[in-house]
């Protein structure tokens, strides 16, 4: 997709942008994504759906999304949904990092080495507040939900299911059994996540303090704790234990063996990465899947 024909798009849902204002971005896998200043000076963001199942959970991701306009943190508000576009005014944050296509690697606009204590502060009183969401109105959009009781189930099943189509390493296999026999490693209940946390949704200050959150595709009720993967994956365990902390001093809910948990997800990406595969048809991402499964911790690297 083009200047133009971003232009053109816009244009027939009766939002008029300066062409020259225009920026695309084609990293994101279920979206073409734009931004662009309208006719009167204003930003905008523009999601463009890559196919059809792009937009499979879109409607329940509005609903959610006009839901939490009142929380302490910004979230999108969308003026523009249809099958062909979603557009929203950008938030006044920016992304704590962006994916450069060529380098293959994030662009920082955050400090990581030490991560700054604002940041982290902030992150954790967000993730409070959005665990702490009731339940029973998020519910009304449809969200996937997973009860409190179920959670372990939950992973149990999908573990079965992804074995039935791709080949689990007996290392990898072996560490899900210890991980589901031991019972004080899970939560006992359950709360509304994110869902894809990473660097690129988190928009942030020029005091790396975080206000808010973008795409919010993966939403759902259940285990928060894949919130907190992609920080632990970035920025290592160190990282991970002052997140914790910092998030039961927002009231937080934690339990004895949530460190462990959240290292031990980790090895299920290849699980997730599966299941994408499946919804999107993507020969790629299946391919990935099979390495990520393939390999002992699932990171896809062996050995």
């Amino acid at each position: 997709m083009n200047e133009s024909e971003v232009f053109a798009l816009a244009e027939s849902h009766d939002l008029i942008l300066q062409p020259s204002t225009i920026r695309i971005d084609e990293s994101g896998v279920d979206f073409t994504a734009a931004s662009a200043e309208d006719h009167k000076g204003r930003r905008w963001l523009l999601r463009m759906p890559r196919r059809e199942s792009s937009m499979r959970s879109a409607a329940r991701e509005k609903q959610l999304l006009d839901y939490l306009q009142d929380a302490a943190f910004e979230v999108p508000e969308w003026r523009i949904f249809s099958e062909t576009l979603i557009a929203y005014p950008l938030l006044s944050g920016e992304p704590a990092a962006v994916i450069d296509k060529e380098l293959m690697d994030y662009v920082w606009k955050l400090e990581r080495n030490p991560v700054p204590q604002t940041y982290t502060e902030s992150l954790a009183e967000v993730l409070a507040e959005l665990h702490r969401t009731p339940e029973a109105p998020v519910e009304t959009a449809g969200l996937p939900v997973t009860r409190a009781e179920d959670i372990r189930l939950a992973m149990e099943s999908r573990m079965t299911w992804v074995k039935a189509r791709y080949d689990v390493h007996p290392a990898l296999q072996e560490r899900w059994d210890t991980w589901l026999a031991d019972m004080d490693l899970w939560p006992d209940y359950a709360g509304l996540l994110h869902g894809d946390l990473h660097p690129g949704h988190i928009l942030i200050d020029d005091t790396s303090r975080v206000t808010g959150l973008i795409d919010w595709t993966e939403a759902a009720v259940g285990d928060v704790s894949p919130d907190f993967l992609t920080h632990y994956l970035l920025f290592g365990e160190e990282a991970l234990d002052d997140l914790i902390t910092a998030y039961e001093q927002a009231d937080g809910r934690t339990w004895p063996g949530m460190k462990r948990h959240i290292i031990e997800m980790m090895t299920t990406s290849g699980i997730t990465t599966a299941e994408y595969a499946e919804v999107s048809g993507l020969k790629e991402m299946h391919e990935t899947a099979a390495a990520m499964l393939a390999s002992p911790d699932g990171s896809g690297k062996q050995g």
